[in-house]
């Protein structure tokens, strides 16, 4: 089985035409994907925080064995390019990995940081609350013991008037 380079290059060319390809690079903004870093959130969403750490953290390895689509001809010219750029690629995705996992890894402790301080920040705040109503509820008895008083003191006042009328 003899390949012709042209054949195989008009093949190649004939699958990104249909696929509706244009010789022009992409861009990353070209890439579909759910999350945008260029659309900036609003406030704090844990929620959305913790998809985002699970996504990183189980979508961390690059790999360069994708499965290899396309017409019996096709494929094998792939197979061959793939072939040829693996001693150059394969480093490069572990090297990449491995950042992704540091990266990954990272992420993770910020958000067992956020956590802990909003632990931290509520026990807090439940300290100071309890605190607060303790300090009410002896507010509200001097209060009380202080009416108390001016209520005696104004019937004092008054049957001394009366005495003295």
């Amino acid at each position: 089985m003899s390949l012709n380079i042209e054949e195989i290059m008009s093949e190649i060319r004939a699958d990104i035409q249909e696929k509706g390809l244009s010789g022009e690079m992409l861009s990353f903004a070209d890439i579909p994907c759910d999350a945008n870093p260029r659309d900036r959130a609003e406030h704090y969403d844990p929620d959305h925080l913790h998809k985002n750490v699970c996504y990183i953290s189980d979508n961390f390895h690059l790999t360069t064995d994708n499965p290899i689509e396309g017409n019996p001809v096709t494929r094998l010219f792939r197979k061959a390019i793939r072939k040829f750029i693996r001693f150059y690629a394969e480093p490069i995705a572990d090297e990449q990995s491995a950042i992704n996992a540091n990266t990954a890894q990272a992420v993770q402790q910020l958000e067992l940081y956020i956590q802990d301080a909003q632990a931290q920040s509520t026990a807090s705040l439940a300290k100071r609350i309890e605190a607060l109503e303790l300090q009410q509820k002896s507010n509200r008895m001097e209060i009380d013991k202080l009416q108390q008083q001016v209520i005696y003191l104004s019937d004092q006042l008054q049957q001394l008037r009366k005495e003295n009328g």
